[in-house]
């Protein structure tokens, strides 16, 4: 009886053998990397819009659960086009039972390069990590993060030419540029000068540049928007040297920026100036009322009378 309970029990034991190396394996110790940064929404990089330069730090761990010494090689990897650069501390070594915290650094390439990669678009960055320790397994682990530029909006104005003197009375026109030094497409709200020391001086024009829609400038063969404004100088304005700010206010960051220039009016010669003096335009100094009677000279009067003093009657002589 008792030798049929232990051949029962060994019976009972069979199945279970073959499970055991199975589950040791399963649950032996292993290694793994992750995101020390927080990189579920994406990542929107650091970026200069002035210099139009890239800094920005990634963290990611590396835990080794084994009881020995683990060594791992990591690799990184970006769109071919995108415009920035990653570098990491490789190999990296994580002693038994511990784990570790690595920096990933990215850079931007060129400046140009920087500015002209479309905002918002997503560039994947891998980072995989490959197995080079004593057990030379090779084992890899992957993760991923998706990494945007930010958009920059900058509208500028600028005059490429300094006006001409002109006169006073008169008016003469001049451009204004409109450059986006940003990253994406961007509007002007709303446009306007302001005058000093003249304000007999108006600035036309300006109202038509609302709504102006201007892409990045330079960017592809992009030229800045164009205007062309009207400066009028009533006639009564003094000589005298105009400061005009031009100022525009960006849709896309709600931001104004302007910019200064001279001009000179010349003052109107006052027997040229006929009319009101608040008028612009040419004035005719030889204009005057064709239907007066147009005065004689004094001279003229005097002669008259001498003669006909001379040839007024005479008495008759006595033969």
């Amino acid at each position: 009886m008792q030798r049929t309970l232990s051949i029962l029990a060994v019976l009972m034991l069979l199945p279970l053998l073959p499970l055991m190396p199975v589950q040791a394996q399963v649950e032996a110790p292993s290694w793994e990397i992750g995101w020390e940064s927080n990189v579920e929404d994406g990542v929107i990089l650091t970026l200069d819009g002035n210099r139009w330069t890239v800094s920005h730090t990634l963290g990611i761990w590396v835990a080794n659960n084994r009881p020995f010494e683990l060594e791992v090689e990591v690799e990184l990897e970006l769109p071919s086009d995108a415009p920035l650069e990653a570098e990491i501390d490789s190999p990296i070594t994580v002693a038994a039972n511990a784990n570790v915290t690595v920096e990933i650094t990215l850079t931007g390439t060129t400046a140009d390069e920087v500015r002209a990669f479309a905002p918002a678009s997503v560039m994947v960055l891998t980072v995989t990590a490959t197995e080079a320790s004593q057990t030379n397994s090779g084992s890899t682990q992957e993760i991923e993060a998706d990494l945007e530029l930010p958009r920059v909006h900058r509208l500028e104005p600028n005059v490429p030419q300094t006006p001409s003197p002109f006169d006073a009375g008169t008016w003469i026109e001049m451009t204004v540029e409109i450059n986006n030094m940003g990253n994406s497409r961007d509007a002007v709200i709303e446009a306007k000068s302001e005058v000093r020391s003249c304000p007999q001086l108006s600035v036309l024009g300006l109202d038509e540049l609302a709504g102006t829609v201007v892409e990045p400038t330079d960017v592809g063969g992009q030229a800045p928007a164009e205007a062309v404004l009207r400066l009028e100088a009533s006639s009564s304005h003094p000589e005298r040297t105009c400061e005009i700010r031009i100022i525009i206010i960006s849709e896309g960051d709600g931001s104004s920026r302007s910019t200064t220039f001279d001009v000179d009016v010349k003052a109107a010669d006052p027997e040229d100036v006929v009319g009101d003096v608040n008028d612009v335009g040419t004035s005719d100094p030889s204009s005057s009322d064709d239907d007066s009677p147009m005065p004689l000279p004094s001279s003229v009067l005097i002669s008259a009378v001498f003669l006909a003093f001379l040839r007024g009657p005479r008495r008759p002589e006595n033969f």
